[in-house]
C-alpha cells in the first residue's frame, strides 16, 4: 500500500478514535452513569417487584454493552495504527493475504479478509450452538446415579445416604433393607412392585376375604 493511502487510513483511524473518546467521555461524565437511578422514572424503587425494573435493567446493560464495545474498538484502532507504523496494515491476520481496500474503507480497523472473517464467524456460531444446546455438565459432569459398583470414592450419592439416615421414618419401606440405601439402590429387592404392602394384595386374595 502506498504512502498516500496509508496516510488516508491513518487519518480515518485517528478521526474514529477521537469520536469514540468523545462519546465515552460524555457517557462517563453523565451524572450517576451506570446506576439504575438514571433509568427509573419513580422517586423510589423500594416497593417494586424486581420484574417491574426489567426494562430499566435492560437499558442499563445495553448502555454498558455499548461502552464495552467502544473500548474494544479503541484497542483495535490502536493495533491498526501500530500496523501502519510497522508496514503491516491491510494484511489479514489469518491467511496473510491483502485485505481489499474497499473493505478497509468501510472498517479501517478490520484485521481479517472477508473469507477468513466468515470462517471465524462460522466457528464462533458453532461453538455458541454447542454451548447453548449441550450443557457443560453433560460433557464434564456426571448425574446423581452415575456410579460404578467397583467405585470406592465417596461421591454425591454416598453423601446423600450419609445424611439421609437421620431422616428415618418408622415403617418406611425405603429403610427395610437396613443399610440406609433405600429401595431403588438395593439390587434384587423382592418387595414387589408396590410401595406399600397393601398394594401387593391381589384381587383374588381380596375376593376370598369377603366370602
Amino acid at each position: 500500500m502506498d504512502k498516500n493511502k496509508l496516510k488516508y487510513f491513518r487519518k480515518r483511524l485517528l478521526d474514529e478514535k477521537k469520536r469514540l473518546f468523545k462519546t465515552l467521555n460524555n457517557m462517563n461524565n453523565m451524572e450517576e452513569y451506570g446506576s439504575m437511578d438514571v433509568y427509573l422514572s419513580e422517586l423510589s424503587n423500594y416497593d417494586n417487584h424486581p420484574a417491574d425494573s426489567g426494562t430499566e435493567l435492560f437499558m442499563m446493560e445495553q448502555d454498558n454493552g455499548f461502552k464495552n464495545r467502544m473500548k474494544t474498538t479503541l484497542l483495535e484502532i490502536d493495533a491498526s495504527l501500530d500496523d501502519i507504523s510497522n508496514n503491516k496494515y491491510g494484511i489479514c491476520k489469518e491467511c496473510g493475504k491483502k485485505i481489499p481496500e474497499d473493505r478497509l474503507d468501510i472498517i479501517p480497523y478490520v484485521k481479517t479478509c472477508k473469507e477468513c472473517s466468515d470462517g471465524l464467524a462460522i466457528l464462533a456460531n458453532n461453538e455458541m450452538d454447542r454451548r447453548t444446546f449441550v450443557p457443560i455438565d453433560e460433557e464434564e459432569g456426571t448425574s446423581f446415579g452415575d456410579t460404578k459398583e467397583d467405585l470406592v470414592i465417596f461421591d454425591r450419592e454416598d453423601a446423600y445416604q450419609a445424611v439421609h439416615q437421620y431422616n428415618y421414618v418408622k415403617d418406611d419401606p425405603s429403610f427395610h433393607t437396613g443399610d440406609n440405601l433405600g429401595v431403588d439402590d438395593e439390587e434384587g429387592h423382592d418387595g414387589g412392585d408396590g410401595v406399600e404392602e397393601v398394594e401387593n394384595i391381589s384381587q383374588e386374595y381380596y375376593d376370598e376375604t369377603i366370602k
